[in-house]
């Protein structure tokens, strides 16, 4: 019995998910056949690829609302375009000339191992949330187990999905997806359990399932949420937002190396830019943050103070001087930098 409803979970998930029509993968999960197996060659064209995934976009928020005037297009895209990146603020603190030879001299960087399995990284984790309601709103009044095993196997064959998806990035360099797959497990898997117990803590203590639970559901996790401010003059996206009755806490998922005390600078800039940010979205006191070390796993939280919204202010109003001005900064001196090219 409880094999049969992970098992109808699982399919309802893969309909959802990814369509009536499929076609057969080498990872062994199907792909609606309007997805391609190369889904680009920079992470820009990884996390904009979600006409793919029209049924899963549809069940987010905003499902319902009144389509946009061009007007209103236009002035949000010149809104837009006035902004720059969080991620361009701590490009700046590590090579000011290399920033400006990408954003202003249209010097593109070269695709690398590193870009294809972040781009696969990030974009399950988008998927995670868009079909979560899916999953939610089907589970039976059962048990911690099943909870934790639908989301497993869930997961699972979504990791699969979105390696197989970015197959052609990766024969680039000779990188085989089971190899990508069996490493990024430990990611999906601790995203599986830490969803699958928000869940089932929640129902258990409100005695509530189905689309009930979706809706009351607290925290809600949101990932890949994207932001932006024209008074900050900034956007962005936040790895990872839960949703509290009277609090929001993002939460930056790292990899690489983590300092023995505190958080990078870099990370420190990046989650007081997304704090501000999200204060303005909610209209709420966001205060603090979770820099959380995948490979280490280690979560570590910045509270924001008023030192570091200046700081923000302050780096923000020098790249906005750096793109719209002519002069290429000088070398920044670092051994593994390419701004000398």
């Amino acid at each position: 019995m409880r094999s049969d409803i992970v098992d109808f979970l699982v399919k309802l998930l893969c309909k959802s998910c990814f369509g009536r029509t499929a076609q057969p993968t080498t990872v062994g999960l199907c792909l609606p056949k309007k997805v391609s197996l190369d889904t680009g060659h920079a992470r820009a064209t990884y996390l904009n690829t979600n006409n793919d995934f029209l049924p899963l976009t549809a069940k987010m928020e905003g499902l319902g609302k009144k389509e946009e005037s061009v007007a209103t297009v236009e002035t949000d895209a010149a809104a837009a375009s006035a902004m720059i990146s969080v991620t361009d603020l701590t490009s700046y603190m590590y090579c000011p000339r290399l920033l400006f030879q990408q954003k202003v001299l249209g010097y593109e960087e070269k695709l690398n191992p590193a870009m294809v399995l972040g781009g696969i990284r990030h974009k399950f984790y988008d998927l995670t949330n868009k079909y979560e309601e899916a999953l939610v709103v089907h589970l039976p009044e059962t048990s911690r187990e099943i909870i934790l095993e639908a989301y497993s196997k869930s997961y699972q064959n979504l990791l699969r999905h979105v390696v197989a998806s970015h197959s052609n990035s990766l024969a680039l360099f000779d990188i085989a997806p089971e190899e990508v797959v069996a490493k990024l497990q430990p990611i999906a898997a601790a995203e599986a359990g830490e969803r699958a117990e928000n869940v089932y803590s929640f129902a258990a203590k409100s005695s509530v399932f189905g689309k009930e639970l979706w809706q009351m559901l607290s925290p809600k996790i949101l990932s890949e949420l994207k932001v932006k401010s024209p008074m900050l003059r900034l956007k962005g996206t936040v790895d990872r937002v839960e949703i509290h009755p009277n609090t929001i806490l993002p939460i930056e998922l790292k990899t690489g190396k983590m300092p023995s005390d505190g958080v990078w600078p870099s990370h420190r800039v990046q989650a007081a830019a997304y704090m501000m940010l999200l204060q303005e979205k909610f209209n709420t006191a966001v205060t603090k943050a979770v820099v959380r070390y995948l490979d280490h796993n280690s979560s570590k939280t910045v509270v924001l103070n008023p030192y570091m919204e200046l700081e923000v202010k302050e780096l923000t109003e020098k790249v906005v001087r750096l793109l719209q001005g002519n002069t290429e900064p000088k070398p920044c001196g670092r051994v593994n930098c390419n701004c000398t090219r």
